[in-house]
């Protein structure tokens, strides 16, 4: 079972922790094409060693993903109070 994580992500952040729990960041990784999906290091870099691994400006990766997961949040919320 993942950690569970604090939003905002940061630099520190487990990838492993960080897709477990958050599936809306996957699309991010491919899309930018970071083949850290199915790595077998993925439990052990963070997002800063991923970055850096693949050329990603961390700040711009950062502001990505803590939006994607604030989006999912709110499209959550707005499904369980909508009206039966």
């Amino acid at each position: 079972m993942p950690t569970p994580l604090t939003v905002p992500i940061t630099a520190e952040t487990i990838l492993d922790d960080l897709m477990s729990t958050y599936k809306v960041t996957i699309p991010i990784f491919i899309r930018r094409k970071m083949m850290c999906i199915g790595c077998p290091v993925v439990r052990l870099h963070d997002v800063r060693e991923a970055c850096r691994e693949h050329g990603v400006l961390l700040d711009e990766f950062l502001g990505e993903v803590n939006a994607a997961i604030a989006r999912g949040a709110a499209k959550d919320h707005r499904r369980r109070n909508a009206p039966a």
